[in-house]
């Protein structure tokens, strides 16, 4: 079971990387009209984006080895 959390993980950490803007739209769709995110988020969403995939790299080639 903790295979799937991980590769959930992982997805959205691609995700965060590879389009916080749409993100952004999906976190937001109901509260703001017609805005844009700021580079601040732009970065901070690519910075969590990287530490999630790093994280559940770590954690499968710990769940592989045991």
């Amino acid at each position: 079971m903790e295979w799937v959390w991980l590769v959930i993980l992982l997805a959205l950490g691609i995700l965060m990387v590879a389009a916080p803007r749409l993100l952004w739209k999906v976190e937001h769709f109901l509260s703001v009209k017609g805005g844009e995110p700021s580079e601040l988020y732009l970065l901070a969403m690519r910075l969590g984006g990287i530490f999630f995939i790093l994280a559940a790299v770590a954690c499968i080639l710990y769940l592989a080895v045991q």
